[in-house]
């Protein structure tokens, strides 16, 4: 019922809104929380670094009506600031080529592949909203799940979407919602909206991803998992004064 209620109230919202906004382009920075069970651990010095230099992460969404694309940007970079790793503690693995039913990310060091996700489509609209950047905003739930090796996880993913800005984008390829997300929370991740700029004068370029062979998640973890067991047998079999 709270669901059927908030969905009527968009309604109203976006229909004054949507044919005002065209485009824009949303800049976005990223904080990173000590993973639980990393403290006290040989990971806890390098997560505690990642977490720090995350300060220094720019990501910018372009978008128009029909599609997004969300990339990093280095105008943060400072000096010899190692950033990957940061990057990769926020979940970031390339520019995301996003539409309303999936979206598209190149893989490097893998192989020439786009890794295809779908919309997240089991949303739960929640009766609760919050001032973000003078935008009043939404929240929505859902989960993630991740398998590692034999384990399976649920992450919890909280969204904060604006109706007023009536595009189903957002941060790192999530959306699928009656809205822009202004932020957005994936575990200990939270990508949080920095500037927003509508109706562009000069609308974005949103470019296309390269023709690569395109993989679900299911057989990207397939082809890591068997780099990962080649690797080990070269260094098994490989001598100590081996060079390549």
């Amino acid at each position: 019922m709270i669901n059927r209620i908030i969905i009527i109230l968009i309604f109203f919202i976006t229909f004054n809104s949507f044919a005002q906004i065209q485009n824009g382009r949303i800049k976005y920075g990223v904080t990173i929380e000590m993973i639980e069970g990393f403290k006290g651990s040989v990971l806890e010095r390098l997560y505690t670094e990642s977490m720090n230099n995350a300060k220094y992460l720019s990501f910018t969404l372009d978008f128009d009506k029909e599609r997004a694309v969300f990339s990093y940007n280095d105008d943060l970079a400072v000096g010899n600031t190692d950033v990957g790793l940061s990057k990769v503690s926020a979940g970031y693995m390339n520019e995301v080529y996003q539409n309303k039913e999936f979206s598209l990310c190149p893989v490097n060091g893998f192989g020439k592949y786009l890794l295809k996700t779908d919309a997240i489509k089991d949303w739960v609209l929640e009766n609760e909203t919050k001032e973000i950047e003078g935008f009043q905003c939404y929240k929505a739930t859902s989960s993630k799940k991740v398998i590692h090796t034999e384990k399976t996880f649920i992450f919890p993913i909280i969204a904060w979407y604006c109706p007023k800005i009536p595009v189903s984008f957002g941060p790192n390829g999530y959306g699928n919602l009656p809205g822009l997300i202004l932020e957005l929370q994936v575990r200990n991740v939270v990508y949080g909206v920095k500037k927003i700029d509508l109706n562009l004068s000069k609308p974005p370029i949103l470019g296309k991803p390269q023709d690569y062979s395109i993989i679900n998640q299911e057989e990207f973890d397939e082809i890591i998992m068997k780099q990962m067991k080649n690797r080990n047998s070269v260094n098994e079999f490989k001598k100590p004064d081996d060079k390549f």
